[in-house]
């Protein structure tokens, strides 16, 4: 038996041998291509967003400082509260000032008095010079006397007024409307007139200004596709801003652009813009760091590409993977532009109708046969032949 089957043995391995090497044949042919979601590049209008950061600032801002010296008496806000403009801030000790408005008006008092004897003697010397009663060097000298008292009371009447607004400036009024910040003296404090240090700061925060830094370049780019009729500009002629805080959070309410400054800040190499946003509930505070993203305007027929079909090398070079007619992969090296959405601009590479894998790119490689899968079914439809596709649905690369 065992004879037997050692004879046999060539015959089998023989038989084992061309069963492999049958099946080794065929396996390319029953194995199927590997499937993979394609976007078809298209055409839209691309809203010009640009991704900038800066600090929030109050739409107005007051450093409160007496403008006379005396004891602080007073102090008549709660701090951290809204005053209203022409509200008592604090009150200085007025006794000094009320002494020399008394004494502005007694000295006024006596100016007139002489005014009035002088005047008299005037009128009186006047006529006296028709009759030739008085020489003429005494009407001119009673004239001068009468000149020199009716200034005096001028000068008088200044020095009351003057009295009056130093009165007036002990009590210590808010400039404008606004949230008052701490107080840095408290009743007692000894302050002069102009000091350095304020004694308070209101700031008006509703609404409040965002100052942005755009770089030069973005800027010059900017004004380039405007003058060349790249850009659309929305319907209100203003540059509309969504705001984002630190966090991520986007915030509530939308502002404008108020204007771009005309010189490049030295320090920074920026352009600031100015954006009013409203501030109703004061969530913004000031010297807030904030993101904001700018619609510049539209790029009209872009051809845009779906995120996921993007691909990148260390190096920085960017590519996509394309189908071509037989459905086999080809490497192309492009260019993109802002992103928008789930897509970005394409500068150069694609045109429309070109497809674009964006699923298993890292099993693909160029001279690949794949399946495309258009929103997860097989594509019959001939290359070219297929409308563009909706936006995909995937959350990101297969693989």
């Amino acid at each position: 038996m065992f004879t037997s089957l050692l004879k046999k043995a060539p015959y089998v391995l023989v038989c084992s041998a061309l069963l492999v090497g049958c099946g080794q044949e065929n396996a390319p042919q029953q194995r199927m291509a590997l499937p993979v979601d394609i976007f078809t590049v298209t055409t839209m209008d691309v809203p010009v967003i640009s991704h900038l950061t800066g600090r929030a600032n109050p739409t107005r801002k007051a450093e409160v400082r007496p403008q006379v010296g005396g004891i602080i008496q007073k102090r008549l806000f709660i701090e951290g509260s809204t005053v209203q403009q022409g509200d008592q801030l604090y009150q200085i000790d007025p006794s000094v000032y009320e002494a020399n408005l008394a004494s502005a008006e007694a000295s006024l008092a006596s100016a007139k008095a002489t005014l009035h004897t002088n005047q008299l003697k005037a009128q009186r010397y006047a006529s006296l010079l028709q009759q030739k009663a008085v020489s003429k060097q005494d009407y001119d000298d009673a004239e001068a006397a009468y000149l020199a008292a009716k200034a005096s009371v001028q000068a008088s009447e200044a020095a009351v007024r003057q009295a009056k607004i130093n009165l007036n400036y002990t009590k210590v009024y808010a400039p404008i409307s606004g949230t008052i910040s701490r107080s840095t003296v408290t009743e007692g404090a000894l302050v002069s007139a102009q000091q350095a240090n304020p004694l308070t700061t209101i700031q008006q925060l509703n609404p409040i200004y965002v100052d942005l830094g755009q770089t030069v370049e973005e800027h010059m780019q900017l004004r380039q596709n405007m003058s060349k009729g790249k850009l659309r500009q929305n319907a209100d002629g203003k540059a509309s801003v969504d705001i984002f805080f630190n966090n991520g959070q986007k915030y509530p309410h939308q502002g404008t652009v108020e204007f771009a400054e005309v010189t490049v800040d030295e320090s920074t190499g920026m352009v600031n813009l100015r954006v009013l946003l409203p501030n109703p509930d004061h969530q913004i505070l000031p010297s807030q760091f904030l993101r904001g993203d700018i619609n510049q305007g539209i790029t009209p027929d872009a051809v845009v590409v779906y995120a996921d079909g993007v691909q990148r090398e260390a190096g920085g070079t960017t590519y996509a993977y394309v189908l071509d007619e037989k459905n086999m992969v080809k490497r192309v090296n492009i260019k993109v532009s802002v992103p928008f959405d789930k897509y970005y601009m394409v500068t150069e590479g694609l045109n429309p109708g070109d497809r674009v894998i964006y699923s298993n790119t890292q099993k693909i490689h160029p001279g690949m046969p794949v399946t495309p899968l258009e929103n997860g079914k097989p594509l019959n439809a001939a290359p070219g032949n297929s409308a563009p596709a909706a936006a995909p649905n995937a959350q990101g690369k297969q693989g």
